[in-house]
């Protein structure tokens, strides 16, 4: 699947605590591109952050190709694989999805690619059209969308719940 037009603002106001892990996840995958990556890294720069954060900011178009190994120093020098880097991306796209559906013939069809492109994860079964029903209740696109709006809220409350901060050390 083509990925989502994300782009750094968006992704800073809706994860600013990202993981030099999880944005590797999301450069290896195609969900945001070098220079997308290089305004969230300028964006989420602090005090403590490390001289190749710094570094990766300040990189001029240019040098977009330089990206790619800086972050990968980064991921190998300061992450941890505690945390699942899929988790944020889903969250992400599943959001910006969400909010910008009549802008997309299927959003629910898009929804159902990236569930497959996810390797099936359970908490987007609910948001999927061929997945069975408890008995006992009816489909429609109502629910459908109720459902999509409580999987946002539920991956809000788990981030919420994890120690996540914004500096990357």
């Amino acid at each position: 699947m083509k990925p989502l037009p994300l782009k750094s603002q968006y992704i800073y106001s809706k994860t600013p605590w990202l993981s030099w892990r999880e944005l590797f996840f999301g450069l290896e995958n195609g969900y945001i591109d070098e220079k997308t990556l290089s305004e969230y890294v300028c964006d989420a720069l602090n005090s403590t952050s490390p001289p190749e954060a710094f570094e990766l900011a300040s990189l001029e178009p240019q040098e977009n190709h330089l990206a790619r190994n800086l972050l990968k120093s980064l991921n190998e020098k300061y992450s941890s694989t505690e945390s699942d880097p899929t988790k944020p991306w889903i969250f992400l796209l599943l959001s910006y999805l969400f909010e910008n559906k009549e802008k997309y013939d299927d959003p629910l069809g898009i929804v159902e690619q990236l569930y497959a492109d996810f390797d099936y994860p359970e908490e987007i079964s609910p948001l999927v059209r061929y997945m069975p029903l408890p008995e006992g209740v009816e489909g429609s696109e109502d629910l459908l969308l109720q459902n999509w709006r409580t999987a946002l809220s539920n991956y809000e409350s788990v981030f919420s719940h994890q120690d996540r901060t914004q500096n990357k050390n």
